[in-house]
């Protein structure tokens, strides 16, 4: 293993001023969705589930900030001539605030996951069995992160989070996350690619190729996936650095999945930008009786909630069908 090379205290506070930086991300991003929900949906109704967890997020990302906050002011300032100074302080695992933060990282963790996995439901045509592996390492990460809670508070002579009882929990923590994390990015991603294809898009088309990486990267949640890893090669290398990343990620989990939330809201997801694209099957016929050649035009947006299809026969011949048989 290598040693740390960063003392306790000063990544403690390293951590909290990055997390403050990333809450007020996540401040402009949770008010920014209540505004369009309240002003800007493109759907006529807003999903009321969707929006109790970002509210809900967004308090426990509050309540995190401020626990970290608080725990900065003790060690700092309260309790810095106790015996060991600020970093005895910190290493302390079993603070009750330490682990209050813990699951409330847990929890924020469970309904950022959540946002992540919905999203991949709606991509794939709200096919549920496409969800099944990455609810259950939902189901396992939540075990992990509560089991991860009691042995911290159980913890009252241990100084580190490093050592071989706690890293157990914790790394199956962060590995379950990542694992949930990596597969649903790739069960968007190939469903984003998939569309694509088929609809005939060009992903080099220059109008649309930084909006749709931008977009891509956002849904698929691989911002916190590679947060996540730097997460993890640091704790394994039971690095102090390790907290540099732990905290802000707190927020990670808020902002990400409210990012996706936002973007839905908004219509920019990968199905509003093939319909955006202007994606057209076009087929020319000559009629019978009329040697002038008419154009049928047809936009198809496999990943639409109506799943329409509509077909312009000119500006003076317009209509709509609706193909029940596509899913």
């Amino acid at each position: 293993m290598v040693a740390s090379t960063i003392p306790l205290d000063k990544a403690y506070l390293t951590a909290i001023w990055l997390e403050t930086l990333f809450y007020g991300i996540n401040i402009l991003l949770f008010f920014s969705y209540l505004f369009i929900a309240r002003y800007k949906q493109k759907t006529p109704h807003v999903n009321k589930v969707i929006l109790l967890t970002a509210i809900s997020m967004f308090c426990f990302s509050t309540i995190h900030v401020s626990m970290g906050f608080a725990r900065l002011i003790d060690g700092f300032i309260y309790l810095r001539d106790k015996p060991g100074g600020p970093a005895a302080f910190f290493s302390d695992v079993s603070i009750p605030a330490n682990v209050a933060k813990v699951i409330i990282h847990t929890v924020n963790s469970i309904l950022g996951d959540g946002i992540v996995v919905w999203r991949c439901y709606h991509v794939w045509g709200r096919s549920w069995w496409i969800c099944i592996v990455p609810v259950l390492l939902i189901i396992a990460s939540a075990v992990c992160g509560f089991g991860q809670g009691v042995i911290f508070a159980q913890a009252k002579t241990t100084h580190s989070a490093f050592v071989s009882t706690l890293a157990r929990w914790n790394g199956s923590l962060f590995v379950l996350s990542l694992t949930t994390n990596v597969v649903v990015t790739t069960l968007i991603a190939a469903r984003i690619w998939y569309l694509a294809r088929e609809s005939g898009s060009s992903f080099a088309n220059s109008s649309f190729k930084y909006r749709r990486v931008l977009t891509l990267i956002v849904e698929s949640g691989a911002i916190y996936s590679s947060a996540l890893i730097i997460e993890i090669t640091l704790y394994f290398l039971n690095s102090n650095a390790f907290y540099i990343v732990y905290d802000p990620i707190a927020q990670l989990t808020a902002i990400v999945p409210t990012m996706i939330i936002v973007m839905t809201s908004l219509g920019l997801t990968s199905s509003e930008l093939s319909r955006q694209e202007g994606t057209t099957r076009t087929l020319t016929f000559q009629a019978a009786s009329n040697p002038t050649a008419s154009t049928l035009t047809t936009r198809y947006n496999p990943a639409a909630s109506d799943n329409g299809v509509f077909i312009d026969l000119g500006a003076s011949n317009k209509s709509r069908l609706k193909d029940h048989s596509i899913e």
